[in-house]
Order: C-alpha cells, then structure tokens, then sequence
C-alpha cells in the first residue's frame, strides 16, 4: 500500500510539471481590407479590438492627422462593410477622444470619451476637459450623452465597464515615481461618484523595459466575463483584479512567469490568452545600429485563471497584427500581410495546430 501511496504521489508531480506546449497557428483564411474601411483601421492602428456573440470586429478609429481616438467602427469578419460610432458631432467631443468603450449584451454599444482642450504639436491630446459616457444603438445612432463627474486630478482613465443596474466602472492609473497605482471607481447611473477603490496600495513598477509596444503595458483595462470584471495591465508582474459586477474587489489572480508584457488580453471559459511583446532589439555593440529583422515570432501564451501559470502558448510570424477575437475554434488578428509584396492590412482567421482549444486545457494541465 505505501508503495502504491509514492508511486501515485510520483505520478502527480510528473502530471504537474508537465511544461506548457508551443503550438504554432496555421492561417486558415485570409480577408484584405478595401476602400474606406482599410482607411479607418489603418488609422486606428491594432490596439483593443474586440469582438460581439456574431462575430462583427469592433475597432477603435484614430482621426486623421491625429493620435485622437474619435470612432468605433464594427465591422463583419470578411470587411465587407462597416458601421461608424463617431463622437465628432457630438457637443464638447468636435476635437475629443475615446478612452474605452463595452458592448451591452443587446448589441448597443458605451463609449467613455473625454474632451480635448489642447493637442501636442504632433496631434497628442496632452490636456483634457470633461468625461463623457455615450450610448449607441446598433446602427450608430446616440442615444444619450452622459456628463460623467469623474475627477481625473493625478488620475488618467483607461478602462472602463457597465455595472449592475446601470451603473458605471471605470478603472485608471496614477503614476508616481517609477511605480503604477490602480484605480477602480463606480459612478451612478447619474454620472455621480459612488465608490473609489485603490487595488495595489503599494504601487507596481510600471514596466519592465525601458520602453513599451502598446501603452496598454501600464493601462488597466476592464473585461468582463463569466459575470465578473477583471482589472488588469500588460504586465504580468500585476496581478488580476476580480470585481463584482456591483464594482467591488473580490480576490487578485497572480499571473506566472512575472517578466511578460503584453496587451490584447482576451478571457475564454477559464484560461486568459494575451499577444506577447517581444523583447526590444538591442543595438549591435560595434555600430550602435538596431537590426531588426523579419519575420518575427510572437507569442500568445494562455493563462489558467485558476492557477495563473502558463498552460500552452501559441504563436506565429507576423509582428504588426494585433489579437482581436478569440474563440474555441480559432482566432482573428488584424495587421499588416507581411508575405505580399504590398503590406495590406488584411484579417487573419488561425487555428492552432492540434486539437487544443481555447478555454479547454489540456488534460492535467
């Protein structure tokens, strides 16, 4: 009996450090963007994209000229059309910007906007105004425009979330020194402060490298699932903030390695994928030049919200594409066709090689 106790204790432990998979994506399908639409995601670059229950793409869209975020376009997966969520026309927003935006589970859509008072000389908004929430219906008609009282004096909002009985999260940061602090606020359907909650008190270092791919490496964003809120930035050095869908703290989820930065956080069944950023090339001792070359592998490992450790991890060649949806089945990203002789911006359908899926892990893992 005690021989069968080691042998089963030593079969455990095999079974637990078992070492993630790398499982590389094999593009199954390939869609260029045309027209008017390449036009608006080319300028609205590959930050948080995200996807509804039918599968339509929603994309935030950069005014021309400027680094100010003024539309949300949906769009089906094969581009053949769009529809625009603009703020231009709306009071105080002609020059403003998008900070965040969420999906109501009927298909209308929230934007959090701010006004812009002053721009960089570069078209960086740099000063802000008033903090709007706006709701959308699904053809892009506004609803109504909510003056939200959100105090942003040392404090920059990033993410934002519906609550419970129309009632609003949003989350942001204040930087000190070298170091982050999170922020959770709840706003009334009013528009009105309800609660503020500081999530790491002691601070975290904002980042790992010197500079960053995405600012979403020190902005925290909120996504919703599975009823709760998670509050995180791209670095796993922070852990996951889980919030009530009433906007109260309920336990943190420490991811591990603790050295990834990363944005396009994306949260399926029980495990969380995000885009890794890969490490800045250093530049050659001798010349001082930075080579870069092509193609570059990037990663998207997978996360167990259970455990918060590395389960599996895919990846592909294709730097400038950024994760936009992800499903059991398969993922969507959007960047740049490196392969053609002209880069067009294009939607990429992969699947990974094998029968892992998303939100499954595989056995004992």
């Amino acid at each position: 009996m005690r021989r069968a106790c080691v042998l089963l204790s030593v079969v455990m432990l095999l079974v637990t450090v078992t070492p993630a998979l790398d499982l590389q994506l094999t593009i199954t399908k390939k869609t260029k963007f045309k027209g008017d639409l390449e036009d608006l995601v080319v300028f609205g670059g590959i930050k948080e994209m995200t996807c509804d229950a039918n599968g339509n793409i929603f994309s935030p869209s950069t005014r021309k000229y400027s680094s100010a975020e003024n539309a949300i376009v949906r769009f089906p997966h094969d581009a053949s059309s769009f529809t625009k969520f603009s703020i231009d026309s709306l009071e105080s927003l002609e020059a403003g910007t998008i900070t965040d935006f969420e999906l109501a589970p009927n298909g209308e859509l929230f934007v959090l906007a701010r006004k812009v008072l002053k721009y960089s000389n570069v078209e960086v908004p740099i000063e802000f105004g008033k903090n709007f929430i706006l709701h959308y219906d699904r053809s892009g008609k506004v609803l109504s425009q909510l003056n939200l009282k959100l105090d942003t004096d040392n404090f920059l909002p990033t993410g934002f979330a519906l609550l419970k009985g129309g009632e609003f999260l949003v989350v942001g940061y204040r930087l000190e020194k070298s170091n982050t602090f999170l922020i959770a606020e709840s706003f009334l359907s009013t528009g009105t402060l309800k609660t503020r909650v500081n999530l790491n008190p002691n601070g975290t270092k904002t980042s790992k490298g010197k500079t960053v791919a995405s600012p979403r490496v020190f902005h925290p964003a909120a996504i919703k699932a599975h009823g709760l809120i998670y509050v995180l930035r791209g670095t796993t050095t922070e852990p996951i903030y889980v919030l009530s869908e009433s906007g109260q703290l309920m336990k943190s989820i420490q991811l591990s390695p603790a050295d990834i930065e990363f944005d396009s956080p994306k949260i399926l069944g029980n495990e969380l994928i995000v885009r890794e950023h890969p490490p800045s090339p250093s530049p050659d001792p001798s010349t001082g030049i930075i080579e870069v070359t092509h193609p570059t592998r990037i990663n998207l490992p997978i996360f167990s919200m259970e455990t918060g450790k590395v389960t599996d991890r895919y990846f592909w060649y294709n730097d400038t594409a950024g994760l936009a949806c992800a499903t059991p089945a398969s993922l969507t990203l959007i960047g740049q066709d490196i392969s053609a002789v002209t880069p067009d911006w294009a939607v990429f359908e992969a699947k990974p090689r094998g029968s892992r899926k998303i939100g499954s892990p595989t056995t004992g893992r």
